[in-house]
C-alpha cells in the first residue's frame, strides 16, 4: 500500500515522490506495476494503434499454393496482378502518422504483442544508458562504479516513473476502446504518456543523481535511443531468449554478495534506504545534531532544499556550536541574500577551524563580503583563502572581481589570467565543473 501511495504522489510532488522512493520505493513493486500496466495499454492503445497504422504486406494478399500452383499460367500471373493491385490499393488507402509518416517505425513500435518490452528495456537499456550519459556528462566517476551504485535506485524510480505515466492514459484508452474515435487520439495518448514519462524521468536523474534540470533534459532526450536499440534486438532475439539474463540481472539485484566478493546492484539501493532509515531514528535523540545535518547533506544531494535547510537548522538548534550545519546554513544564507545572517554563522565556524573545508570557509567569507560591497573586507579574506589555495579559479575571479572593485585593475587582470591559466591546467575530468569561471573571467577582461 505504501508503494502505491508513492506511485500516485508523483502526479502531484514528482521531485519529493522520488525522493520518498528512493528511501522507501521497493524494484520488485514497480517492476510488476510495469508488467501490469504495459499489458493493458498494449491491449488498448497499442492495439489500437497497430491495426490503424501498420505496414501491409503483399503476403497478406497474395498467397498461391507453391505445391500445385503453375507460376507460368495465365492464371497464376492473373491472380498475381489482382493480388498486387490490393496491395497498393491498401497502401495507398491506409493511415499514416503525422509528419513523420513511416519513418516513425525505424524507432518506435505499437506491436500489442511486445507488452513485456518497457520492462525489459528499461532494466537492460535505458537505466544504464541515463547512468553512462550522466558519467559522461556531469563527470561523476567511473560508469562501473556508478552503475553499481545508482543502479538500484534509478532502476526504481524509472520504473515507477514509467508505471504513473501510462496509468492515467491507459485508463482512457481503455474506457475509449469500444467508441469508433480517430486514431490521432490514441496517438495522442501514446504520445502524452511518453512525455509524462519524459517528464518523471526529469525529476528521478535530478534527485537520484543529483543533477540540474539542463543536465537531465539533455540526458532524457537522448536516452531514448535506448528504446529504439531494445526495439530492434527484441525482433531478432526473443524475450524467453533474455529471460536467463533478466534473471541474472535480479538475482544480481537482490542477491547481496556471492562468496564474499561480488556484490548485487541492489545492495548500494538497500543500503542507501537503511542508512537513512537509521539517520531517521538517531534524529529521534535531542541530542544528536550530527544525524540532522547527514540529513541535510542528503537532501541537499537531491536538491530538496527546503528540507536540507530544515535539517541544518534543527542541527543548531541542538547545538549551536555545530561547524557543518553553520557553515552550511551560512552558505545557503548567503545564497538567498541574507549576507549578515550568512556571515554569523561563518563566524561560528572560524572560531572553531580556521582552515575549514580546505580553507574554502574563506572564499564564502570573502564572496559575502563582496556580494555587500563590503571590498576591503572581501580583499582581506579572498587575499588569506588564495595565499592558501593559489590555483582555485573561483577564488582567484572572485578576488580579481574585487580588486577590480577597489580600482586595483591591473591587479585585477592579473587575478582573472591567473584563474584562466588554473582552469588550463586543470586535468580534463576536472575542467567540466570549473570551466565556468574561465569563461566568466574572459569577459572581466
Amino acid at each position: 500500500m505504501e508503494n502505491l501511495k508513492l506511485l500516485f504522489q508523483l502526479y502531484v510532488r514528482p521531485a519529493a515522490a522520488m525522493s520518498d522512493i528512493m528511501d522507501r520505493g521497493s524494484w520488485a513493486f514497480a517492476a510488476m506495476a510495469v508488467l501490469v500496466i504495459a499489458i493493458v495499454f498494449a491491449a488498448t492503445v497499442e492495439e489500437k494503434l497497430h491495426d490503424a497504422y501498420r505496414i501491409p504486406t503483399l503476403g497478406e494478399y497474395y498467397q498461391p499454393s507453391y505445391e500445385t500452383t503453375d507460376f507460368d499460367s495465365p492464371a497464376a500471373e492473373a491472380e498475381y496482378k489482382r493480388s498486387y493491385e490490393n496491395y497498393q490499393n491498401a497502401m495507398a488507402s491506409r493511415s499514416r502518422i503525422p509528419i513523420v509518416g513511416d519513418s516513425f517505425f525505424k524507432f518506435f513500435s505499437f506491436d500489442p504483442g511486445a507488452f513485456y518490452q518497457p520492462l525489459l528495456a528499461i532494466s537492460i537499456f535505458y537505466v544504464p544508458l541515463l547512468i553512462l550519459l550522466v558519467s559522461i556528462f556531469a563527470q561523476t566517476g567511473t560508469f562501473g562504479i556508478a552503475l553499481r551504485r545508482d543502479y538500484g535506485t534509478l532502476a526504481t524510480c524509472t520504473l515507477m516513473a514509467w508505471a504513473a505515466s501510462h496509468l492515467p492514459f491507459e485508463i482512457v484508452g481503455a474506457a475509449l476502446y469500444t467508441s469508433a474515435v480517430s486514431p490521432l487520439v490514441y496517438l495522442g495518448i501514446w504520445a502524452g504518456s511518453s512525455l509524462l514519462f519524459g517528464l518523471f524521468v526529469i525529476f528521478a536523474l535530478r534527485t537520484v543523481l543529483g543533477i540540474n534540470y539542463g543536465m537531465a533534459v539533455v540526458t532524457v532526450a537522448i536516452g531514448w535511443i535506448a528504446f529504439t536499440i531494445a526495439m530492434y534486438v527484441f525482433q531478432f532475439v526473443s524475450p524467453w531468449m533474455l529471460s536467463p539474463f533478466l534473471l541474472f540481472w535480479v538475482i544480481f539485484y537482490f542477491g547481496g554478495s556471492l562468496g564474499g566478493e561480488v556484490r548485487g546492484f541492489g545492495n548500494a539501493f538497500r543500503q542507501r534506504q537503511n542508512f537513512k532509515r537509521f539517520l531517521h531514528n538517531a534524529t529521534v535523540n535531542p541530542k544528536d545534531a550530527d544525524a540532522h545535518v547527514q540529513l541535510g547533506l542528503i537532501y541537499q544531494h537531491r536538491r530538496q532544499d527546503a528540507k536540507a535547510l530544515e535539517h541544518f537548522t534543527k542541527a543548531v538548534e541542538i547545538d549551536p556550536e555545530e561547524i557543518d550545519g553553520n557553515y552550511h546554513l551560512g552558505r545557503i544564507a548567503r545564497e538567498n541574500g541574507e549576507l549578515q545572517k550568512a556571515l554569523d554563522h561563518f563566524a561560528i565556524v572560524v572560531e572553531q577551524d580556521d582552515k575549514y573545508a580546505v580553507n574554502e570557509i574563506w572564499r564564502e567569507i570573502g564572496v559575502t563580503y563582496l556580494d555587500a560591497n563590503m571590498y576591503n573586507e572581501a580583499a582581506d579574506a579572498l587575499e588569506k583563502f588564495v595565499d592558501r589555495r593559489p590555483v582555485d579559479p573561483e577564488g582567484l575571479y572572485y578576488l580579481g572581481r574585487t580588486l577590480k572593485a577597489q580600482g586595483n585593475s591591473d591587479r585585477a587582470r592579473e587575478m582573472f589570467e591567473q584563474a584562466i591559466d588554473s582552469v588550463n591546467s586543470s586535468p580534463a575530468y576536472r575542467q567540466r565543473d570549473i570551466r565556468k569561471w574561465k569563461k566568466m573571467a574572459e569577459k572581466e577582461i
